[in-house]
């Protein structure tokens, strides 16, 4: 088995033995460039001093000094693409340092048990994003701690030049494998570092107020290209996030429509995606935003459902359309038997209210086959494509015969 791109590699393992035994097997997996530390503090100061394009980082939960939770909270504000953690501690404590890794929005791939496996860790080091850039830690301290004023100033000549691009994810029918639409996920094509991620930009940019502006940027090129694929006779329907902080303003759903209407697109292409975070703030304006969207024909879907803050009452009341089923479920849906329920619930509650159902996250044939059986309707993951801009969007569609001219 080989990963491509091969990522250059940190372990922070306190244990020779255990230093030894995952250098072994990322050599057998194909990595080549692998570092290795033997404390937290230790690892830290590497990542801090140049990080020198440590692409994924490998961690034991349990260390002397510096242990692994302490590791998380610092090196969630480093700039590396992938963190994979590992314990000898059971599924519970496992399962709690995945949501605590998650809260502190470290970019973890998974939780490993040990003895460690060569096929499970073979599968999280392939989840390292293709299209990651290391960077600098100047724009991520930006974002959790005050902004300086160079990283905003950067932000507003990326939107001033237009450097946020949209990617789209392949949305695709469970059973069939036909596209059967795509997310919209914004990406920063930078003049030097490359193309960035959301997590180093868009904390900032809520922040400081730009956040609109993004979304109104990516919004409008998204439409363009549907409409661009509309006179080719394919029909893509797209669904783009929208943040809490935008929902929250009076005018929101005015201007989203205003951009639709004003590229010539159609309403009922579009479904936006609100994370349930949205439902813990003022859900009045929220509620007013979303329930004039839906009157023009849009579709309102609960993103990252089940690990947010909306109850069955705002399922209730709040005109939805979809259901997205969380990655982090999806991930641990066939390793442990609480998410596989938890996933089944979501499932039947979804079909039960009529909703459509998408499952995010899935990497495996095993996930797929299990979810359609559930009944759940599309998936989306690097199981079917990674986040592709236009143009391999449209070649990943026309191999696959997903859109029908």
């Amino acid at each position: 088995m080989s990963v491509s791109p091969l990522p250059k590699v940190l372990i922070v393992e306190e244990r020779q033995d255990y230093r030894i035994k995952l250098e072994r097997m990322l050599t057998k997996i194909g990595c080549r460039t692998i570092e290795a530390v033997s404390d937290g503090q230790e690892g830290l100061n590497r990542l801090q001093t140049g990080n020198d394009g440590f692409v994924l980082v490998i961690c034991n939960l349990d260390m002397a000094g510096m242990d692994g939770l302490e590791f998380i909270r610092h090196a969630s504000r480093v700039g590396i693409g992938g963190l994979i953690l590992y314990s000898k501690h059971d599924d519970t404590i496992r399962s709690s340092a995945e949501w605590m890794a998650r809260a502190y929005k470290a970019p973890l791939l998974g939780v490993l048990g040990v003895p460690f496996n060569l096929v499970a860790l073979a599968e999280l080091v392939k989840r390292v994003p293709a299209d990651v850039t290391i960077y600098s830690d100047v724009v991520a301290a930006a974002c959790v701690q005050d902004p300086d004023r160079q990283a905003v100033q950067e932000l507003e000549v990326a939107l001033d030049t237009r450097q946020f691009v949209p990617y789209y994810q392949p949305k695709v029918d469970i059973v069939g494998g036909r596209v059967r639409g795509a997310e919209v996920l914004a990406r920063w094509d930078h003049p030097e570092l490359g193309l960035l991620t959301p997590v180093h930009f868009v904390d900032l940019m809520e922040n400081v107020g730009l956040i609109e502006q993004l979304t109104r940027q990516v919004v409008e090129q998204a439409c363009m290209h549907v409409v661009e694929w509309g006179r080719r006779g394919w029909h893509v329907p797209i669904a783009i996030n929208v943040s809490p902080l935008t929902l929250e303003r009076p005018d929101c759903a005015r201007y989203l429509l205003e951009v639709i209407a004003k590229t010539g697109a159609e309403p009922s292409q579009f479904t936006f995606e609100i994370t349930e975070r949205a439902f813990a703030r003022d859900t009045t304006t929220v509620l007013e935003n979303i329930l004039r969207l839906r009157m023009k024909g849009c579709g309102i879907s609960v993103d990252d459902f089940g690990t947010g803050y909306s109850s069955l009452q705002q399922l209730h009341r709040a005109p939805i359309t979809e259901l997205k089923v969380d990655r982090s479920f999806v991930r641990r849906m066939l390793s442990q038997s609480k998410a596989m329920s938890i996933v089944e619930s979501m499932v039947d509650l979804s079909n039960k209210l009529k909703l459509k159902t998408v499952a995010e996250g899935i990497d495996s044939e095993p996930q797929r086959q299990r979810l359609a059986e559930l009944g759940c309707q599309m998936g989306q993951g690097y199981l079917f494509a990674k986040p592709l801009d236009r143009f391999g969007f449209e070649d990943w569609c026309a191999a696959n015969e997903a859109l029908a001219a």
